[in-house]
């Protein structure tokens, strides 16, 4: 299928029509509800051999939606087997955050989430050869339908770059994901052990959303880090409603030569009946 064909992927459709092929308990229903604490849920009917996947339709933004039910799809191809009685039910934290409390699990879906809306291969075409930039991942989310949050995650899962994403309101990080490079030079916010405070001087702090914010401002040593100047971009989060900030630091040479594996396609995947 030639790639303009093929995206954005219909989430609805694969659900629908590919899990009765190969699974004998498949997915019979995608509707909306008014989930008020959730984003998405994965619910087994308890008579019958079948699954249903519920979306809050409270939400307006369609690439929050489309995520959510790649999400939940997750849960049904990979841990259907372990759901409990009440099956999946998952916030925002959870199909979106790094840091979710559902650490497996949760994990798991958002992987298969961003590697099914978001192939590697393609997304690799769209990006790596771009210097970054909001504009650039605000293509590849119109492109696979799916947030700007989203492909802000995907991006620093693939860039060669020293890079940090963070996610933050109210002057705390909700999260923060490093780039793998950036991960091994030690650059990195320990999210999971607890609250971390924006930086003073920092655009996320200061709530700075001008065009210079998002095209990116230089910081010296004592901003973020104490030792090292990094460019910010930042921008509010229509999405979610957060501040969402991507920080790109300098290159180090000895972490320019990291082995990456490449990442198989979910659409290959499906084609081998998971």
């Amino acid at each position: 299928m030639p790639p303009e064909e093929r995206f954005p992927v219909d989430v609805k459709k694969v659900a629908l029509e590919l899990t009765p092929s190969f699974n004998d308990d498949p997915i019979t229903d995608v509707q909306g509800h008014h989930l008020n604490k959730f984003e998405g849920a994965l619910a087994k009917d308890p008579a019958e051999p079948r699954w249903a996947i519920f979306y809050n339709k409270n939400i307006q933004h369609v690439g929050r939606i489309n995520f959510t039910l790649a999400h939940e799809l997750g849960h049904y191809m990979l841990h259907r087997k372990e759901a409990g009685i009440n099956g999946f039910e998952c916030g925002m934290k959870d199909t979106i955050s790094p840091d979710s409390s559902y650490r497996q699990f949760e994990d798991e879906a958002n992987i298969f989430a961003a590697s099914l809306l978001m192939p590697a291969n393609d997304f690799r075409l769209q990006t790596e050869k771009e210097k970054f930039s909001f504009d650039l991942l605000g293509h590849c989310a119109d492109r696979y339908e799916v947030s700007l949050t989203s492909a802000v995650l995907r991006w620093i899962e693939f860039t060669s770059k020293r890079a940090i994403a963070v996610f933050s309101e109210d002057g705390y990080m909700h999260w923060a994901k490093s780039s793998t490079k950036a991960f091994k030079s030690g650059r990195y916010f320990a999210t999971r052990s607890g609250p971390i405070e924006i930086p003073a001087g920092s655009q996320a702090l200061e709530q700075s959303f001008s065009f210079m914010a998002r095209d990116g401002v230089r910081h010296g040593p004592g901003i973020w880090f104490k030792d090292e100047e990094v460019t910010e971009h930042t921008i509010y989060s229509e999405d979610y409603e957060k501040t969402l900030t991507v920080l790109l630091l300098d290159d180090i040479s000895r972490y320019n030569q990291l082995d990456e594996e490449p990442e198989e396609d979910v659409a290959d995947r499906f084609a081998k009946g998971f």
